[in-house]
C-alpha cells in the first residue's frame, strides 16, 4: 500500500472533515484572524482533493464554509472580535450542514449511481456525522446566544473561552466517537468472511461481506462449492443445518461450502469436506457448474462428486448425522419437499452419469 493509499485510509473518517473546524477554533485570536482562515480552508481544499467523492462531504463544508467566512472577513468581520468571528464561521458551518442534509436525497442519486452499496455507505457514514456535528453545534449556538442575553460584552474572558472551549469540546467528542465506532467496526470487518461476487462465467468482478449478502438476498451471486459423496451407488444425505440461507433442515449432501474470497477452487473443495470430517483424502472429480437462483439465493454451483467403493475409506471420514440413501427410496420421495432444491435438480445428471456407471459395473458383474 502507497503513502498515498495509507493517508487516504486515515482521513477516509468523515469526522475527520471538522478538524479544519476545530484548529480554526484554536488558532484565532492567537494569530492572524487571515492564517486562521488561510490554514483551515488549506486543510478542507486538502481533504476534499485526497478523499474520494463518497467520503469527503464535511471536508467539502469545511472548504466552502472557510471559503465564505475569509471573503466575509475582508468586508464584514474586521470590527468584530476573534469570538465572535469564531461564532459566525460556526453558524456558517451549521447552516451548510442544514442544506447539505436536507439535499441527501439529490447527493446520494448524483454519487451512488447503479445502486452501489459501498458508495451508499460511506455516504450514510458522512451524513451521520454531518447530523451529529449539525445538532451539536446547534446547541452550542443557543448556548451562545444566551451567554449574550444574559452577560455583558465586557463579561472576563475566561467566560468567552469557556463558550469557545465547549464548542471544541463537542468536535473532539464526535471526532473521538467516530474513531472509535470505525476501529470496533474494522476489527469485526478483519473477521469477516469474503464471499467474491462472480458472473455466470464465474469471472470475479468484487467482493462482499457475506453478513451483508446475506440480508441482500439475490442481489449478488457467488460462487458455491458442492460434493455428492457417493458409497457403491448410494448417495450419503443428511439434514441442512437450520442456519443455512438455502433450504435449512431439508436433506442435501453435507459437503457444501461458498467459495472465499481469493480462494482456489480446490482449497474450497477440501474446506467443505473438512466442516464435516477429519479425513479429506477421498476421491474427487468435478463434474458440472451451473447457476442457481430463486428469491432468496443467487449461486455459481461447481458440483463435485466422491465416489467411494473401499469400505475403510468410506468409514475413516466418521460421518454423523445422515445416512445412505437408494435411488429407489430417492426416487420415492422426490418433489416431496424432503430434499434441497439444488439436490433435486442434481440427482438427474448423477443418476445418468455417476449412479449409471455403477449400474454398468454390476451387470457385468453379473454377467461373468
Amino acid at each position: 500500500m502507497t503513502e498515498l493509499n495509507l493517508v487516504q485510509k486515515f482521513l477516509r473518517n468523515p469526522a475527520f472533515g471538522l478538524i479544519p473546524l476545530f484548529l480554526f477554533s484554536l488558532l484565532i485570536g492567537i494569530v492572524n484572524p487571515y492564517i486562521a482562515f488561510a490554514v483551515a480552508l488549506a486543510l478542507s481544499v486538502l481533504g476534499s482533493l485526497l478523499i474520494k467523492r463518497q467520503s469527503r462531504l464535511i471536508y467539502d463544508i469545511s472548504t466552502i464554509t472557510f471559503v465564505i467566512g475569509l471573503l466575509f472577513s475582508f468586508f464584514l468581520l474586521r470590527q468584530l472580535d476573534s469570538f465572535r468571528v469564531f461564532v459566525f464561521v460556526e453558524i456558517v458551518f451549521v447552516l451548510s450542514l442544514i442544506v447539505i442534509r436536507l439535499s441527501r436525497r439529490q447527493i446520494v442519486h448524483r454519487l451512488a449511481r447503479n445502486d452501489n452499496i459501498l458508495v451508499k455507505n460511506y455516504l450514510s457514514e458522512s451524513f451521520r456525522v454531518a447530523f451529529q456535528a449539525q445538532y451539536g453545534l446547534s446547541i452550542h449556538l443557543l448556548i451562545v446566544l444566551l451567554y449574550y442575553i444574559f452577560f455583558n460584552i465586557d463579561t472576563p474572558i475566561l467566560d468567552v473561552l469557556t463558550v469557545k472551549i465547549l464548542a471544541q469540546s463537542i468536535v473532539a467528542v464526535i471526532i473521538i466517537l467516530e474513531i472509535m465506532r470505525l476501529d470496533m467496526l474494522n476489527r469485526r470487518l478483519e473477521k469477516e468472511e469474503w464471499l467474491p461476487v462472480v458472473n455466470e462465467s464465474g469471472q470475479v468482478s468484487g467482493r462482499v461481506a457475506k453478513s451483508v449478502t446475506k440480508t441482500m438476498k439475490n442481489k449478488f451471486m457467488h460462487p458455491v462449492v458442492r460434493v455428492a459423496l457417493v458409497y457403491k451407488g448410494m448417495i450419503y444425505l443428511k439434514k441442512r443445518d437450520p442456519s443455512r440461507i438455502l433450504d435449512p433442515g431439508k436433506l442435501d449432501y453435507p459437503f457444501e461450502k461458498y467459495m472465499k474470497f481469493n480462494h482456489e477452487l480446490d482449497e474450497a473443495v477440501h474446506n467443505s469436506i473438512r466442516r464435516e470430517c477429519e479425513n479429506d483424502d477421498v476421491p474427487l472429480r468435478f463434474l458440472l457448474k451451473y447457476v442457481f437462483e430463486n428469491e432468496t439465493t443467487k449461486r455459481l454451483i461447481f458440483l463435485y462428486v466422491s465416489d467411494i467403493e473401499d469400505e475403510q475409506v468410506f468409514e475413516n471420514m466418521q460421518l454423523k448425522n445422515g445416512k445412505l440413501w437408494t435411488e429407489a427410496q430417492i426416487e420415492d420421495n422426490l418433489s416431496q419437499n424432503l430434499f434441497s432444491e439444488c439436490f433435486e435438480l442434481e440427482y438427474e445428471y448423477l443418476k445418468n452419469t455417476v449412479l449409471m456407471v455403477h449400474h454398468l459395473k454390476g451387470n457385468a458383474t453379473q454377467k461373468i
